[in-house]
């Protein structure tokens, strides 16, 4: 099993639209949170860490408790990453992602190109499915509670197809390394047929960037690095023609 990176998932949020006004912070909690991150829970994940769930400056933050990163730092990942690829002319009336936490690319796409886009999500966790369904985005969402690279060999089989994928899957720091194999790679790109696209979030260092930049040339036609967030190297990946 993998662990899929969830930490520092944020959807901006108003208090008023939480829950139920039990998990409400109080009033000095809501002063503080804007000064310090303040915990608002704590479970056990699948593989025994911690997840943690944070608020901080009127929203929540989702936090894996091992892998810690700059605030808002992953929804800016896939926020960037997201415009560059949809300017590329890649559509997204159909959306898979793998590795869902809490959803922040879901809420991007909903909110900023596609508001019926059909979101498929899958995520291996229990525990981070029911933080999302609480905390953050499962808005018109189809949630799955299943292993995603699993996900994607089933879905290649049957001839399943998407218009954009989006891939977020870490063991703590480091991609999960099935998605770094050439049999992963090959059913992603089958699943995007003509002219979708796919989004890859890693953390690979520059040799290793290099290298799996060169495995994903060989799967689909067009392939550029984003690099608008140190620390993160992500991976824009084309079939057919760029718009």
């Amino acid at each position: 099993f993998f662990k899929q990176k969830t930490a520092y998932e944020i959807r901006p949020r108003d208090w008023s639209s939480d829950v139920c006004s039990s998990d409400l912070p109080t009033f000095w909690k809501r002063i503080f949170g804007w000064i310090l991150p303040l915990p608002q829970e704590k479970v056990r994940s699948l593989n025994g860490g911690e997840l943690q769930v944070l608020a901080w400056q009127g929203k929540f933050v989702l936090d894996t408790g091992k892998v810690n990163y700059s605030f808002g730092s992953l929804h800016e990942v896939m926020k960037g990453s997201i415009k560059e690829i949809v300017a590329w002319g890649v559509q997204t009336e159909r959306v898979l992602m793998l590795g869902y936490g809490g959803g922040s690319a879901a809420e991007i796409i909903h909110q900023d190109y596609n508001r019926d886009a059909e979101i498929i999500g899958v995520e291996w966790d229990e525990a981070v499915i029911d933080l999302a369904k609480r905390y953050f985005y499962t808005q018109g969402v189809r949630l799955l509670h299943e292993d995603a690279v699993e996900y994607v060999f089933k879905a290649a089989k049957q001839s399943w197809d998407y218009d954009l994928v989006i891939c977020d899957l870490f063991t703590e720091s480091e991609v999960a390394s099935a998605v770094l194999s050439g049999e992963f790679l090959s059913c992603l790109s089958k699943l995007v047929g003509n002219s979708g696209g796919v989004i890859i979030n890693t953390m690979l260092k520059k040799a290793a960037a290099v290298s799996f930049l060169a495995d994903l040339k060989d799967q689909f036609d067009h392939v550029k690095t984003w690099d608008g967030m140190k620390g993160n190297a992500v991976f824009l990946c084309k079939m057919g023609g760029i718009a």
